[in-house]
């Protein structure tokens, strides 16, 4: 018999196997319905640079803020 152990390591290969042709190479925040936070259908793609300020925008402020 087969014990739940090995079959949990199969599942969790086969999953990451399936996983792994689904890659596209596209941004995936792109492709998350905006609900979830995904951008909005009519959204201009991002820039990295774009990218760069919204992550500055997003870091905390202050005294307490870690550089």
């Amino acid at each position: 018999m087969v014990s739940v152990k090995s079959r949990l390591i199969f599942l969790f290969l086969i999953t990451n196997l399936i996983a792994g042709f689904t890659a596209t190479g596209s941004n995936p925040v792109a492709d998350m319905p905006s609900w979830i936070g995904g951008l909005p259908s009519g959204a201009p793609p991002l820039t990295l640079g774009k990218l760069r300020e919204l992550k500055k925008a997003a870091r905390p402020k202050g005294k307490d803020a870690k550089q």
